[in-house]
């Protein structure tokens, strides 16, 4: 019993602290994102949210969802991070393992890329309109970024605790695929 109000003490005091550290990057806590959260049951496990901020980086809309699931050894938590894109766009997915049952695997042209990846989507003319040779180059340099397009949000997820400086590295990752999605792709793909 003693063990269990430790470790409640010590989350709340790291909930605090990561609340002020967010607060400083200019982003506060929000209400909580249904779309989000059904999302991170498909992606991962079937769970709930415990913490959303929202905010901007780069002059796009952010959000962070912490949610977790209950697993054999107690709360797993995972994390989502929700950067807006300029349109919507189809669902994809490109993962360290495929996430969404049902779905193909698309092979891409390139072989290095195809072993380190798992793509998901519904049009693969999409996905190869989108995962061109420079976008595929920057995803090989972020081999951690695994990520979901969600209609007009990309969004990031990981198992474990996040802290505000790991977020901010995602964002960076994140950012450099949306400066490589290629012009006509969001023109051609867009989804009203």
């Amino acid at each position: 019993m003693v063990i269990l109000l430790v470790r409640r003490r010590r989350r709340r005091a790291a909930i605090r602290r990561r609340a002020e550290v967010m607060g400083s990057c200019g982003w506060s806590p929000a209400p909580v994102d249904a779309g989000l959260v059904a999302l991170a049951g498909r992606l991962t496990v079937r769970g709930r949210a415990t913490q959303m901020f929202a905010g901007d980086f780069r002059g796009r809309g952010l959000r962070v969802l912490d949610y977790e699931f209950t697993a054999r050894r107690g709360p797993a938590p995972v994390h989502l991070i929700a950067l807006s894109l300029p349109v919507a766009l189809p669902p994809l997915t490109v993962s360290k393992d495929s996430v969404l049952p049902g779905v193909n695997d698309i092979e891409l042209e390139s072989q290095a890329f195809n072993e380190r990846f798992r793509v998901q989507a519904d049009d693969q003319r999409f996905a190869s309109a989108l995962l061109q040779p420079r976008l595929m180059a920057w995803l090989l340099q972020n081999p951690e970024l695994q990520w979901h397009l969600a209609g007009d949000a990309l969004v990031s997820w990981g198992y474990g605790e996040v802290a505000p400086a790991d977020i901010l590295t995602r964002l960076e990752a994140m950012a450099g695929v949306i400066d490589r999605i290629p012009p006509f792709v969001l023109t051609d793909y867009r989804v009203s």
